[in-house]
């Protein structure tokens, strides 16, 4: 089972969300494998450039199989931080460096570096990736008054483009006596037609075990993975 991990707008938190999903479908047994084919904006660490994505979610489960193709210090979109640096991103090598780690674990979580529609070159955009690999869709959005129009923006051009969509984690929220923050889960359902398959509170520092934790009882993983989890029931009783 392939999945590509996109957001409505930086900061939603996808790569913890990531980090979760990973280290928990590793717990219930599953090899997982994560791939994030474009860092931007990474960071100098000791004279070495380091997607600071890998290292976190090497950080929550260092047993994961995490990669990623290119690396870029400039904050802006792949194909222009790749033009600032004059490193060519080539499709081919994005292509094969997923189907390796695809051959190699049973479960791949790729993390958008942007949307649907981010290009990682002239050559290809991330919904060329996304249609080439067959790669179901799952959105990770932050509640705010813009998150609804955003999150069905995103999901049109995607149904429009023939990308399966599995559903939507709403991240980072905090029960608000507002009616667009309330009303949020079952507004973007009916609205979408996709289900709301998790909703995370706002973490913070939190462990790798409560990561875990967080997802088993936040988030409808069987219905993510579209697949019956055996061990699951087993595990959520023991937390």
């Amino acid at each position: 089972m392939n999945l590509f991990v996109t957001s409505d707008k930086q900061g939603s938190g996808k790569t913890f969300i990531i980090a979760g999903l990973a280290a928990t479908m590793q717990s219930l047994g599953y090899s997982v494998g994560y791939y994030k084919p474009v860092q931007t904006a990474a960071r100098n660490q000791n004279g070495f450039i380091a997607s600071q994505d890998v290292a976190f979610i090497k950080k929550i489960d260092p047993n994961l199989n995490a990669i990623t193709s290119y690396v870029f210090q400039t904050d802006a979109m792949p194909m222009l931080a790749s033009e600032a640096e004059k490193i060519k991103i080539q499709p081919e090598v994005i292509v094969k460096d997923f189907l390796k780690l695809r051959k190699n674990s049973e479960i791949v979580l790729v993390e958008s570096c942007g949307s649907i529609l981010t290009p990682f070159s002239q050559e290809m955009r991330a919904s060329d990736f996304i249609i080439a690999m067959k790669t179901p869709v799952l959105m990770i959005a932050e509640p705010s008054n813009e998150v609804f129009e955003n999150v069905l923006a995103t999901i049109s051009v995607a149904k429009h483009m023939g990308i399966n969509v599995k559903g939507i984690i709403l991240n980072k929220y905090i029960k608000s006596p507002h009616l667009n923050i309330k009303k949020l889960p079952v507004l973007l359902e009916a609205y979408s037609g996709i289900p709301i398959v998790g909703i995370v509170g706002y973490k913070t520092n939190i462990s790798p075990s409560g990561l875990i934790d967080t997802i088993l009882h936040s988030v409808d993983i069987e219905t993510i993975f579209d697949m019956q989890i055996p061990k699951l029931n087993s595990l959520t009783e023991n937390n």
